[in-house]
């Protein structure tokens, strides 16, 4: 399951939780939050318990055409620990959100020459495509992988005077398929993640914590 494709919610708390066999021999897990009569339900092979009543998780789901909010099982886990899928889907609809912003201030601010496509200063293509890790992270991750850049200027108007610095911009053109290969081969290591197509440790933020400030 690609995370783009999920909806998420964050710090849930279980309430009337059962699990029931199904003709086909498999388990049906089905609980609802604590505050909605939603029901969210999801299928193994075990009826091993994978809920507490009472307890708080974090969910991924989609919602099938008859309605139903179906649990990606890979995409569940406690609100105190960190599931690398639900926090890359929470970003993604975070920067999806401000898409309109962060592409308006973008084009007013930062200035290239390229005509191959659309380019993106650092901190705005960190904001679109990259708020699951710290933004060193980000910069350091593109330029291991050589992602195509231009140079540019930054022109800021919030400081009063017009700043005019030089810096670099990332072609849009691939970015997100560059983070979903981070993220789809990334493997947790203690406190960390690591990823054969970064040489470094890094940190994959929990959901409430995603935010577009350093």
């Amino acid at each position: 399951m690609k995370s783009r494709n999920l909806y998420t919610i964050h710090d849930v708390i279980v309430r009337d939780y059962t699990v029931s066999q199904l003709p086909t021999g498999k388990f049906l897990h089905q609980f609802k939050p604590q505050t909605t009569d939603t029901l969210y339900q999801f299928e193994t092979n075990s009826s091993n318990v994978e809920l507490i009543n009472g307890d708080r998780y974090n969910i991924g789901f989609t919602t099938g055409a008859d309605g139903k909010n179906i649990i990606e099982p890979s995409a569940l886990g406690r609100a105190d620990t960190v599931n690398k899928l639900l926090s890359y889907s929470a970003a993604k609809h975070f920067s999806q959100d401000k898409l309109v912003e962060n592409k308006g201030k973008n084009d007013d601010r930062v200035r290239y020459s390229a005509t191959d496509g659309y380019y993106w200063g650092r901190k705005y293509a960190w904001r679109r495509f990259g708020l699951v890790i710290a933004k060193g992270a980000f910069y350091s991750y593109l330029e291991e992988i050589a992602h195509p850049f231009v140079p540019c200027r930054t022109i800021n108007k919030d400081i009063g005077i017009h700043s005019n610095e030089e810096s670099i911009a990332y072609k849009e053109e691939g970015l997100e398929e560059a983070m979903d290969a981070l993220i789809d081969t990334a493997v947790k290591v203690g406190r960390y993640f690591e990823s054969p197509r970064y040489s470094k440790k890094f940190q994959i933020r929990p959901i409430n914590a995603i935010s577009d400030k350093k």
